[in-house]
């Protein structure tokens, strides 16, 4: 039976946000849109950051050499190359889109390593680019209409898994370590909101995360935690 490994990508794969990077890199040009606090997707925002970053003259070599600069947090490169030599399905599950994420996989040669990526769609047309959200969800409250992880993972994990690991940092990642069985681990990365938020529903009564709890600070303590068995190098 197969085994099933989810990362996040912004602050977990990577050490840095890519939408960060992208509306720091505008800023040196040309003021980014404000983001309004009220609005709970994300995605319609990052739209107006492309259109700006077009429109201010940013090239999409700009674009790309920003998201490829873009660290790798420590030990993930080995973690992910070791899960898919041991034939693990390798899953990045992410608000990000499409074009960071796999410009990054194929700029640090990881790309053959993931099995499959879900996120929002985007695409160059005319040197500017286009975002379009993952998924219309209306049925999941806490997440935004653009992406719950929960529902994207429900329809991926079609088959069942031996082992399910889950690693993410942010809000938008507690909702699918809800969904996780008592089997499965999540590994919260430590000091960020997904640990913060699990820390919460742990000390209390009834809490919503069945899985196994496993806070991380690289990505050499989940290899030690997958493979106990193995050696590796750690910085």
């Amino acid at each position: 039976m197969a085994s099933l490994a989810v990362f996040d990508f912004d602050r977990t794969i990577v050490d840095d946000d890519s939408d960060a990077t992208i509306i720091n890199r505008l800023r040196e040009k040309k003021p980014p849109p404000e983001w309004e606090a009220g609005n709970h997707d994300w995605t319609p925002y990052m739209s107006n950051v492309f259109e700006h970053a077009y429109s201010a003259g940013m090239h999409p070599d700009d674009i790309l050499d920003s998201i490829a600069s873009m660290r790798p947090t420590p030990g993930i490169e080995q973690l992910i190359t070791t899960l898919a030599a041991n034939k693990w399905d390798v899953l990045i599950l992410s608000d990000a889109n499409t074009v960071f994420v796999n410009h990054w996989l194929k700029t640090h040669g990881l790309q053959d390593a993931v099995t499959a990526v879900i996120t929002n769609r985007a695409f160059w047309k005319n040197d500017r680019l286009y975002i379009e959200p993952c998924m219309h969800q209306s049925t999941c409250p806490r997440c935004p209409t653009n992406l719950c992880k929960s529902i994207a993972l429900g329809k991926w994990c079609q088959k069942p898994y031996a082992n399910i690991i889950y690693s993410g940092d942010g809000r938008n990642d507690f909702c699918p370590a809800t969904t996780l069985p008592p089997h499965a681990t999540v590994f919260p990365r430590r000091g960020y909101p997904l640990d913060d938020v699990i820390k919460k529903t742990l000390s209390s009564p009834n809490p919503q995360v069945k899985a196994k709890v496993v806070p991380w600070e690289d990505c050499y303590r989940i290899l030690r935690e997958v493979f106990p068995t193995r050696d590796h190098i750690s910085n």
